[in-house]
């Protein structure tokens, strides 16, 4: 949940950073517990994330990438400091996948959902960060000691061909009014398999819309040709792994 800061202090931010703070507002916008999301509301907008060290500097090179393309938020500022990560945005105008104004229209969103994941989907790869997000993935599940066997013997291989969001969720999208506005929150993207994108896109809509009833739409607005159900079910598994 949103609320308003009254102890929040520039001073103790890097110079880099706080360059461009200015005196505005401060909202904590905080959805996860591994970075702290603030929103500044000063002339120029800006969001600004706080991480562990190390943990910001892939999503700021994956943001850097799709802003070439209009899709992602304009870099302002990143700084590393012995603890901290600190990536300061330009704040785009309108609401991400779970607003109101989103979740009141079902249809809409399931359509708008699908058609702006094969948008980002259909983007060239060159030059994007991280070409082997499901390699990645994989070594991931190792370090973590996850059995592989029956990953393997599953009738289905991943093809990373095309740039993916890696955690392609209602929060990650801004659109203004089901108009795309950007991807944000890309540090797990890179050039991987589509499927990784759908089968969170699936899980999202049940988890935000509380029901199966429009994943179809979904499906169908991104090019059902497009989806093999053997590899939604491959990295529905990998994905398992990797909790």
């Amino acid at each position: 949940m949103s609320k308003s800061l009254t102890d929040f202090v520039p001073d103790s931010l890097p110079l880099t950073i706080r360059e461009h703070i200015q005196t505005g507002e401060v909202t904590d916008k905080s959805c996860s517990k591994l970075a702290t999301t603030l929103y500044v509301n000063q002339t120029i907008p800006v969001f600004l994330k706080i991480g562990a060290k190390g943990s910001l500097e892939r999503e700021m090179n994956m943001s850097q990438f799709l802003y070439r393309y209009e899709l992602g938020p304009k870099i302002i500022a990143y700084s590393s400091s012995e603890t901290h990560d600190y990536l300061l945005t330009e704040a785009l105008p309108g609401e991400n996948g779970t607003s109101p104004r989103h979740l009141r229209d079902p249809e809409e969103l399931a359509a708008a959902f699908g058609r702006y994941l094969q948008k980002l989907h259909s983007l060239p790869t060159d030059g994007c960060p991280f070409p082997q997000r499901t390699q990645e993935m994989w070594e991931e599940a190792r370090r973590r000691g996850a059995e592989l066997e029956g990953l393997m013997a599953l009738p289905y291989s991943p093809k990373d061909n095309v740039v993916i969001h890696g955690d392609y969720c209602l929060p990650n999208i801004i659109m203004d009014r089901f108009s795309l506005r950007a991807f944000i929150d890309l540090g797990a993207g890179g050039i991987g398999d589509r499927h990784h994108d759908l089968y969170w896109g699936l899980w999202t809509l049940h988890y935000n819309l509380q029901t199966n009833a429009y994943q179809e739409i979904f499906l169908n607005a991104y090019g059902i040709h497009d989806v093999d159900p053997e590899g939604l079910i491959y990295f529905g598994e990998l994905n398992r792994l990797l909790e």
